[in-house]
């Protein structure tokens, strides 16, 4: 195989005999379906597919950006390692998205490989990166070696990056630090996690649905940013259909999607608040924190605070 990588890069660079075209954003791609095919269990069933695109032989790519294609296509087409080690973190970790979406078992074991290697050189905000692709993955391995070395850089993992993950992935983040950062700041971080992925109500005010963004963070709320919690934010309308006028319907359908998913998000909020040792915070630092947040209703933090030293 090592002998007919030359071969197999010119095929790509040369273009020679390709039979179909990869579109990604305004770039096209002339690949081979045999190459890819066999690379890719995915691109198999592309090709194999009855629609109007494996007749022209055109298939557009929406959730790849031409850049990381490239570097798809020239591991697929030479299997080369060494070259694939000399792509920075953010590339690996696309790379390993694709793998894991395209089922390309090879680079997602090289992948996996480079960023093992890598990770103990990596800074906080690289790791708390590779934490969120690897929970998008479901790849425990990667998770294992992320989460150890999270842990020994300890008091770094209160960083802005954590504040962006997926709900699942915030979740699991604060449970992994658990002895690592004291309560207080692993509160906050929850507090400004549900402000900024816009997970409370900001018109209650007893009701455990407000709080303070960390001025130790000094960010706004920003909607484009990634991991915007997406998965508690879905919430499926089955509103009844019975009422006889249809703007009713839609007022009660549009009410009813509201009541559920303030709901969803004070269960997720409850589950955070869940992995918070209050009985290790001092009375001050509780009246301080805790005392001055609205994530609690007055009464469960009358009940917290009887826990603190």
């Amino acid at each position: 195989m090592d002998k007919l990588k030359p071969s197999f890069a010119n095929l790509l660079e040369n273009q020679k005999f390709s039979d179909c075209h990869i579109l990604v954003g305004n770039e096209s791609f002339n690949c081979h379906k045999l190459i890819l095919s066999s690379a890719s269990e995915f691109y198999e069933r592309m090709f194999l597919s009855d629609f109007q695109e494996s007749k022209t032989a055109e298939f557009r790519l929406n959730d790849v950006s031409p850049d990381t294609l490239r570097v798809f296509l020239d591991y697929v087409y030479t299997y080369n390692f060494e070259k694939l080690k000399t792509n920075p973190n953010e590339m690996i970790l696309n790379l390993f998205e694709c793998g894991s979406k395209w089922l390309v078992e090879s680079i997602t074991a090289d992948c996996e490989a480079v960023l093992k290697e890598r990770a103990p050189q990596m800074s906080i905000g690289n790791l708390v990166e590779t934490f969120q692709v690897a929970h998008n993955a479901e790849h425990k391995a990667i998770i294992k070696t992320v989460t150890f070395h999270l842990r020994r850089l300890a008091g770094g993992m209160k960083c802005y990056d954590s504040l962006f993950l997926t709900s699942d992935a915030f979740e699991e983040y604060i449970r992994i630090c658990d002895d690592k950062i004291p309560e207080e700041d692993r509160f906050k971080m929850i507090e400004a996690y549900v402000t900024i992925n816009g997970l409370i109500d900001v018109e209650t005010a007893d009701s455990g649905v407000n709080g303070t963004i960390l001025d130790e963070f000094k960010i706004l709320k920003d909607d484009d940013k990634p991991g915007s919690s997406k998965e508690i934010s879905v919430v499926e309308n089955k509103a009844a259909v019975s009422l006889p006028d249809k703007n009713c319907i839609e007022s009660s359908a549009g009410d009813n999607k509201d009541i559920k998913l303030k709901k969803l998000h004070l269960t997720y909020v409850k589950t955070l608040l869940n992995y918070i040792h209050f009985e290790q915070m001092g009375k001050t630092t509780f009246y301080n924190v805790v005392g001055k947040s609205r994530l609690l209703t007055y009464e469960e933090k009358f009940e917290k605070m009887f826990l603190t030293k």
